[in-house]
């Protein structure tokens, strides 16, 4: 038996799949869901739970018609509920009374460092348990194996090494990407590519897709430090490879071309921006023998005046400069551990 078309409540026209608002009487599909998420999304916000209501609103824009009033305001709200995370305003400590003594003021000062102390405390440790969750993911696992059993042309050890840094670089994206509420698939390998992140939802904005864009190479440039630092530490060439090769696939990644995490980075920043991390790039490329630093330059050159913002993001700005610097360095670092004694 044949499931019969489901039809509008309002008007009773027969609805066809997917559709937002009904043809006839425009009511909403999915509004008593609509009513619930934004009555979650209220209430999360009003707790301070900013994450758990730009979820809650993203999910609505799913389900909302694409030019609809409503889905401008939605967007909106994500928006700047984004912004504020951004700020880090979710986690800002409960301001004290008016009533407030002068004597406490030196109490309030170590509490607020207290305070800034156990929230760097519990940024790593939920960083550390977001690591260790990836891998309970089974599909993560079987291609993280595959991975592994079909490239060890430099033996197991730097092959498992060279996959852990790759898994790091995609639970930095994972990490940004439910810290704006986004919904995205657990990381896959793709054997002799790399790895991804798919996502199920998308940045409201330029500005948050660098945020999510550039948290890969940030995290695979700590994978490639502590890689390096063991190096050094332990006399460890194999780990010295790992850090160095780690380094240069994130510095691939920056390149802004395609849907590689420098061309996200890239379309936050004004041409003036764009133009400075040209000539960095350049003279990276340069003065350390960075040979991606001049793909970076020469696509970044190409791209000077392309999908501009509507204003340069200073922040991501200086994240990719950064990048481009570290990521750098430390093959430069890693062959000079080698030839050391």
């Amino acid at each position: 038996m044949i499931d019969a078309a489901p039809r509008c409540t309002a008007c009773g026209i027969e609805l066809a799949p997917g559709l937002h608002a009904c043809p006839g009487c425009r009511k909403l599909v999915h509004s008593e869901r609509l009513v619930a998420l934004a009555a979650e999304a209220a209430v999360a916000e009003r707790e301070g739970r900013l994450t758990e209501a730009m979820a809650s609103w993203r999910e609505a824009l799913d389900l909302l018609p694409a030019k609809s009033n409503q889905r401008r305001v939605v967007s909106a709200t994500v928006q700047r509920l984004s912004q504020s995370v951004d700020r880090g305003e979710s986690a800002a400590p409960a301001k004290s009374g008016k009533g407030a003594g002068k004597g406490a003021v030196g109490a309030t000062g170590v509490a607020l460092v207290l305070w800034k102390l156990k929230l760097v405390f519990l940024s790593l440790l939920g960083k550390g348990k977001l690591v260790l969750s990836g891998l309970a993911s089974l599909p993560t696992l079987l291609s993280m194996f595959a991975y592994l059993a079909l490239d060890r042309s430099r033996g197991a050890t730097f092959a498992l090494g060279l996959v852990l840094s790759i898994y790091v670089h995609e639970m930095g994206h994972v990490s940004a990407l439910r810290r704006f509420g986004i919904q995205a698939t657990a990381p896959m390998f793709v054997p002799g590519l790399g790895a991804l992140v798919r996502l199920k939802q998308y940045p409201i904005d330029a500005r948050e897709d660098a945020r999510v864009g550039l948290a890969g190479p940030v995290w695979g440039c700590f994978a490639a430090a502590i890689a390096l630092a063991l190096g050094l530490a332990l006399h460890q060439r194999t780990l010295l490879g790992v850090a160095s090769i780690g380094a240069m696939i994130n510095v691939l990644n920056l390149v802004p071309v395609w849907q590689l995490d420098g061309a996200r980075g890239f379309r936050a920043l004004d041409p003036r921006q764009r133009t400075i991390l040209v000539v960095l790039a350049a003279g990276v490329a340069l003065a350390l023998q960075q040979p991606m630093g001049w793909a970076v330059c020469a696509v970044g050159g190409a791209r000077l005046k392309s999908d501009l913002p509507e204003q340069g993001d200073r922040r991501a700005f200086f994240t990719f400069a950064a990048l481009l610097i570290l990521l750098s360095v430390i093959p430069m670092l890693c062959k000079l551990g080698s030839e050391g004694p």
